[in-house]
């Protein structure tokens, strides 16, 4: 592993480091209570109903449509909601649509063809565009959280976030908040029983729900492994393997992966009412059986090479499909709590499944964060019918602290070993180069408004001072501005013409 402090350790088992389980009568019971983010530790849907509903949305506005003001355009599948009464909610001004269903197109249709030029048939007043496919598709979402840790700030901010959005679908939404404290993972992994009984419940009826995993706890400064019991002294760590192992139980974990097959396996095939594909893809393959993790930790718990090839391995082992953690050796909930509650209604609400591109969008939108730490997404895409994992980093460029989102320690000065802290950087405009404050190594400019061989922009218009590079950083990303220093420097100079001195460059 290049690039990540080295740790090692002894094996671990659950048996040995979570033993001794003290159950109580009052720990091993089951909540079942109304969808509420005040004092629940588990929201559980009541008792199975044959049927399953995950509502229809207007494309437009992502409000609720019902007939008879909601209408589907019949060669892209556009869900278009009209208003219900006068001067409300709607994209379509009330009692003005002239056509019927077989005839509907909406506006972006209508502006095809041979008729692009003719008047709507109804009078649009809503967005310009279409914005998102909202579905009210079954979800679960389990918090582990130390005990310790008093506030459960994440925890319930998440939970929170999803109980909007499925304020009319309670029975889709399983939420349960599992408290990570010594010999506690027997009785806590039991409040995940009606868990897996909601999916599977889910999967026969064809709506196989998506799972998503919020761990938050500290992890080592040393090994990057987890803390599963104590508080800011004296508490165990494992890696996230035991943890989720440990807490989640094994017939939880099953009903993930049988949720994940009967997505994928899924081959239904939708049309529009002219036999055109839709616009978006609502099947169960492609909204449902997604599992994600999500990683907050007051330590660098993706960056020390023992743990993150724990992490790797859960996707590689089809355990989750993607996983989000967060590279800063300090990371607060509340500076993180909006990308993550983001992530998981994209993903779960509104089906943005292809999860690199997920994330590029959100955090360019909202990237205040990453003034104090790097996202480090790990997912997996499917290439050529195989199972490719992928790992890559996203940084901020931040003048004076960090080069392309990255901290650069790399000193070609023979027995110079600068610690971060050390290797400074300057910025003059578009053009960036360190400086090492233990030997006065100056390196050659590098232009920042542009990628490079090693760091990508995220976005050039929305957010130009991102940058991402796959993880972990190889030895060559790491030696980037000493090789680029080299480079300059073994190039001919050019004869200088005329007789004044040329202006000294960066």
């Amino acid at each position: 592993m290049v690039g990540l402090t080295s740790a090692t350790s002894t094996p671990l088992r659950v048996s040995n480091i979570l033993a001794h389980d003290k159950t109580s009568q009052d720990d091993s019971g089951i909540v079942n209570t109304p969808s509420s983010t005040h004092a629940v530790q588990t929201s559980a849907p009541d008792p199975p109903s044959p049927d399953v509903t995950v509502g229809t949305f207007c494309h437009f506005c992502c409000d609720q449509a019902t007939s008879p003001r909601k209408h589907e355009c019949i060669d892209c599948g556009t869900i278009v909601c009209e208003q219900f009464l006068p001067r409300s909610s709607g994209c379509i001004y009330l009692n003005t649509v002239e056509v019927g269903e077989n005839d509907f197109r909406c506006p972006a249709c209508s502006r095809k063809g041979d008729g692009r030029d003719k008047p709507l048939r109804y009078a649009f007043i809503g967005f310009g565009r279409r914005k998102k496919a909202k579905t009210a598709w079954p979800m679960t979402i389990v918090n582990l959280t130390l005990e310790s840790m008093k506030d459960e700030y994440l925890a319930r901010s998440v939970i929170l976030e999803a109980e909007n959005h499925f304020r009319f679908f309670e029975d889709n939404l399983f939420t349960s908040i599992l408290r990570m404290r010594g010999g506690a993972h027997k009785s806590e992994s039991k409040k995940l029983a009606p868990g897996a009984i909601f999916m599977d419940r889910n999967i026969k009826a064809g709506f196989p729900p998506n799972t998503f995993l919020v761990v938050d706890t500290h992890s080592d400064e040393y090994s990057g492994m987890l803390q599963h019991t104590g508080g800011h002294t004296g508490g165990t760590n494992t890696t996230i393997t035991e943890i989720l192992n440990a807490y989640l139980g094994e017939e939880f974990v099953k009903a993930m992966k049988r949720s994940s097959d009967a997505a994928r396996s899924d081959k239904t095939v939708k049309k529009t009412v002219n036999g055109n594909t839709p616009w978006c893809d609502l099947t169960p393959n492609a909204r449902g059986g997604w599992r994600g993790l999500f990683m907050v930790s007051c330590g660098p718990a993706i960056r020390v090479s023992h743990h993150f090839e724990a992490v790797k391995d859960l996707v590689e082992n089809n355990v989750v499909d993607f996983v989000l953690a967060f590279g800063g050796s300090g990371t607060l909930p509340s500076t993180v709590s909006n990308t993550v509650r983001s992530l998981v209604v994209d993903t779960g609400v509104f089906g943005r499944t292809d999860i690199w591109s997920a994330v590029c969008e959100m955090v360019a939108s909202s990237h205040d964060f990453l003034d104090y730490t790097t996202a480090v997404v790990v997912y997996a895409s499917t290439v050529d019918n195989r199972r490719v994992v992928e790992c890559r980093q996203i940084g901020k460029d931040i003048p004076g602290t960090r080069a392309f989102g990255y901290e650069f320690k790399s000193c070609p000065t023979p027995g110079c070993h600068p610690a971060p802290a050390d290797m400074r950087v300057h910025n003059q405009n578009i053009r960036v180069h360190l400086r090492c404050l233990k030997c006065n190594w100056r390196s050659a400019c590098a232009r920042n408004d542009e990628g490079n061989k090693h760091f990508k922009m995220l976005n050039k218009l929305a957010a130009p001072q991102l940058f991402w590079h796959h993880y972990p950083p190889s030895n060559d990303l790491q030696n980037y501005f000493v090789e680029l220093t080299n480079t300059k420097q073994a190039q001919p100079h050019a004869s200088q013409q005329g007789k004044g001195k040329r202006k000294k460059s960066c």
